[in-house]
Order: structure tokens, then sequence, then C-alpha cells
């Protein structure tokens, strides 16, 4: 099994009804995935609390968001990447503006040399 995230970019907002109803299929589409032997942890993120670049010897903040936003993410494992792609593919947010992005991850320690 390997480490994937799917990434979740919003582009609009959603109205009430449209909300409820994404909320509805993403509710199905979880358990689908789940029927699949596949274990979802997912994350929502809050407002943007600080925004910064570094422009030459300074810390620049940038206020605001910027479209398209990253909101959610879901961490999970799968047999193959063609698993995860098509698990990404299934999910009802695309209906509704969103664009997710699916991704292998690896934990920095992992991956860092032995001191």
């Amino acid at each position: 099994m390997k480490h994937y995230v799917l990434l979740f970019y919003t582009s609009r907002k959603l109205g009430p009804d449209e909300a409820k109803k994404r909320q509805i299929e993403i509710l199905d589409w979880a358990k689908h995935v789940a029927a699949m032997g596949i274990n979802l942890d997912p994350r929502a993120l809050g407002a943007i609390a600080g925004n910064f670049t570094k422009e030459g010897d300074a810390i620049v903040s940038h206020e605001g968001s910027n479209d398209p936003r990253l909101t959610n993410f879901v961490f999970f494992n799968a047999a193959s990447k063609e698993q995860a792609v098509g698990i990404a593919r299934l999910h009802p947010g695309l209906r509704y503006g969103t664009t997710v992005e699916v991704r292998e991850w690896t934990s920095p320690l992992e991956t860092a040399a032995p001191r």
C-alpha cells in the first residue's frame, strides 16, 4: 500500500441547497470508498491566518485569500496509483466547482538522511 492525499481547491461559493446536496453526495462517496476497504482520514482547513513570502530581505504579508482556495485534504492508502486516481475521479466535489488533486506522499522522517 502507498500513501496518498486528496487536495481540494474551491473556485466558487455554493448556495445552501447546493452545499447540502454536495454534503450528502460526499457522504455517499465516503461510504463507497470505505466499501472498497479504504480508510479515509479527512481534514477541513479554517480561514487563512497568515500568508507570507520573502521578497529580498523583507517578509511580506499577503492579506485576503487567493482563488482557487485550498479547503480540505484527505489522507488514505491505496494499492496503486490507478486506484488512488480512480477514487479522486469519483469525488462529487468535481460537480460543484472543486478541483481535486491526488498526490502520493511520504514522511520527511522516512527520507531524511541519518545522523
